[in-house]
């Protein structure tokens, strides 16, 4: 029978979109997956993102996200992590990849040493980097060598995100759009908050979901006080 799909265009992948696919076909394939996904209060964070903006104008959210990944990873190494082959590697450098958004496809950037630089050296680096990776001025060695990725998914007003991880990484975090909820307290009286869906994914050959949750509740504890874990006197 024949086709009778009408076809607009068609074109080989190549470049960076072969590359992505090439990168996500050996994730799944390659990789056991567990992920999870919790809603914390972001108040606190761009609170702070605003009075930290009027002092230096690149500073964002995700690089605030990027500074906390970092200080909880510190206090978690098992996530900041790879497996291959058989032999697990956990990392002191914390090199944490940021995806960016491009008409090609997703690509990375990666602030290297990320627990040795407060908040305006991620933000300064990070605006950089975006910079010349849109005008394909960006070195490859700014995007290799990650040991975990963030993904913020917030500006295009996804609520919730599964990601897949980034080999050979252990883990991976994505972060969806801020929206007001009413919430229900501690001593059940109720408010306003402006809530986030964080959610991460891990390889389950590597580590185990507990160590995910440990990871988590300590960002979490990170962002409610965000600006005690800036790497600011």
């Amino acid at each position: 029978m024949a086709d009778s799909k009408r076809v607009k265009e068609s074109y080989k992948i190549s470049g960076a979109r072969k590359f992505i696919g090439k990168k996500m076909t050996e994730s799944l394939r390659d990789y056991p997956q567990g992920s999870g996904s919790i809603y914390f209060p972001v108040d606190a964070v761009l609170d702070l993102k605003d009075n930290l903006k009027a002092q230096n104008p690149n500073v964002s959210v995700t690089s605030v996200f990027v500074k906390l990944a970092a200080e909880a990873l510190k206090e978690h190494p098992l996530i900041n992590s790879a497996l291959i082959g058989d032999e697990f590697f956990i990392y002191d450098s914390i090199n944490i990849a940021v995806g960016i958004g491009l008409p090609e496809g997703i690509m990375m950037v990666v602030v290297k040493e990320a627990q040795d630089k407060d908040i305006f050296q991620i933000s300064d680096e990070l605006q950089d980097m975006i910079a010349k990776l849109k005008t394909k001025k960006l070195g490859m060695e700014h995007m290799m060598d990650s040991t975990y990725t963030i993904s913020n998914m917030g500006m295009l007003e996804i609520d919730q995100v599964t990601p897949f991880l980034n080999p050979p990484e252990t883990g991976i975090m994505a972060i969806g759009t801020t929206k007001k909820q009413l919430v229900v307290n501690d001593d059940d009286t109720t408010s306003i908050k402006r809530m986030a869906c964080f959610s991460v994914t891990i390889n389950h050959a590597a580590i185990d979901g507990f160590h995910s949750g440990l990871f988590l509740k300590t960002f979490k504890k990170y962002l409610l006080d965000p600006r005690s874990f800036m790497g600011l006197k």
